[in-house]
């Protein structure tokens, strides 16, 4: 009675196992269904499609400005389904993650159900044993028996893996080309991964520092909901110039970037420009932009003022405007005007009228006003800082795509041979480059067939 129980338990366990794979198996093959990797592969490009034509990441109001009730875009896009579907941040919206975990879920499922397993079988060594088999192969050739250790070591000399079993033969080469699928899959599904870290754990910031000051990382424009700021690194500014061509356009800018600690010890410093940015810890600092705070005036022998400037741009050109009053209220005020930094500063009365042209570092005299010299330009450089954790995924992803591109050029032939009395049986296929697979399978045979006379 009790090996009954036994083995009934057994019988039971052994049958919900082989529910369990049965099921597993299911599940797998129908998310390596080719048919649903393209649905979802046409949807995530729709929905991609659609996240570039609606704005990103704006604010409340913005939405409400650009997609009213009261017309909205195609008939039903408004900023209340824009808000309730999430396609203000599609990228980061957890239906959208849903359809690239499916995805990259169908990719996995095809490389380890189809794609692996189909290797395993191109290694196998596949010898043909009839003759009639050898008919059916479009490219067949015969030499004599004696010929056949020759042309075995014609395929080996030209790369082909050759194995041998009683009179059979089989060779092949190019295996490396079948595993471009399976590389163009994982690199597809690192993509995937690498872009969507990217979007939870990265941050942009935008920066406008003065030279020869401390800033920290504080004017975020763009925030994934898992992304961390450091708070114990700051960046200063060091120095701050600008180049020019012949023509007093502007050739290059730069920025003498050095990152602290939160003690103030200096962790790197750089020179960086446009395209050549710092990198340090995850973090990349960009050059963007650059501007002019205001100047730095003395008056006389007295007090060193700054006078803030704005910038204008006008006809495509920028300058900068900025006014002073002195001290005494009876004197007019003065303007002035820089239109680059090489020097020159112009000054203007309250009529407009040009009263004179300094250089940085000159001195500006006037019988109505005290003695003005102007020491600096106070100006800004513009940084922005991204992190992005998952941009060496991304990189390396695309690394292995190229990779596959390649190695899927690479042809897979196949060779076998037949002994029978006299005759050995030739035959061969390739899965392409048809043409030069039979010009050389006919050289090795020819070789092989007029070595022994």
């Amino acid at each position: 009675m009790f090996k009954t129980i036994v083995s009934e338990k057994v019988d039971f366990d052994k049958c919900m196992n082989s529910m369990k794979n049965n099921f597993q198996t299911q599940i797998l093959k129908k998310l390596a269904n080719l048919q649903l990797a393209i649905l979802l592969l046409f949807i995530i490009g729709a929905v991609i499609a659609l996240g570039t034509f609606i704005e990103q990441d704006q604010t409340l109001d913005f939405y409400r400005e650009n997609y009213p009730e009261a017309s909205p875009i195609f008939g039903f896009l408004t900023w209340k389904v824009i808000t309730l579907l999430n396609l203000d941040h599609v990228y980061t919206a957890w239906w959208f993650i849903t359809l690239l975990v499916l995805f990259v879920s169908s990719l996995l499922a095809c490389t380890f159900t189809t794609q692996l397993p189909s290797l395993k079988t191109f290694k196998i060594w596949k010898f043909l044993g009839g003759v009639d088999q050898f008919k059916m192969l479009n490219l067949r050739e015969n030499i004599r028996s004696s010929c056949s250790n020759t042309f075995a070591f014609e395929c080996n000399s030209n790369q082909y893996n050759v194995f041998r079993q009683s009179k059979k033969s089989y060779a092949y080469r190019g295996l490396l080309g079948r595993v471009a699928p399976v590389v163009v899959h994982i690199s597809i599904a690192l993509l995937l991964f690498g872009s969507t870290l990217g979007s939870f754990g990265g941050y942009a910031a935008q920066e406008s520092i003065p030279r020869g000051e401390i800033a920290h990382v504080q004017n975020v424009i763009k925030a994934g909901s898992l992304s961390y700021i450091p708070q114990n690194l700051s960046c200063r500014i060091n120095d701050f110039w600008i180049t020019y061509t012949k023509d007093s356009t502007i050739d290059q800018f730069y920025s003498d970037v050095s990152l602290l600690d939160n003690k103030g010890y200096e962790l790197k410093r750089k020179t960086i420009f446009v395209n050549e940015p710092l990198v340090y810890n995850g973090l990349t600092f960009y050059q963007t932009d650059w501007d002019v705070a205001g100047l730095k005036i003395k008056l006389g022998n007295k007090k060193l003022i700054q006078v803030p400037l704005k910038k204008i741009v006008k006809g495509g050109k920028n300058f900068w405007f900025g006014s002073l009053k002195t001290e005494d209220v009876q004197l007019p005020r003065l303007f002035f005007v820089l239109t680059d930094l090489q020097g020159k500063i112009s000054v203007y009365d309250t009529k407009g009228n040009l009263l004179e042209d300094v250089l940085l570092g000159g001195t500006f005299v006037d019988e109505r006003a005290d003695e003005l010299q102007f020491v600096e330009c106070i100006t800004t450089t513009g940084l922005q800082i991204k992190a992005d954790p998952g941009i060496f995924l991304v990189y390396f992803s695309f690394l292995l795509l190229m990779v596959s591109v390649y190695t899927s050029f690479l042809t897979y032939s196949q060779i076998w041979a037949l002994e029978s009395q006299d005759t050995v049986f030739l035959g061969g296929k390739s899965n392409r480059a048809v043409l030069f697979f039979q010009e050389e399978f006919r050289k090795i045979v020819r070789i092989a067939d007029s070595t022994i006379k």
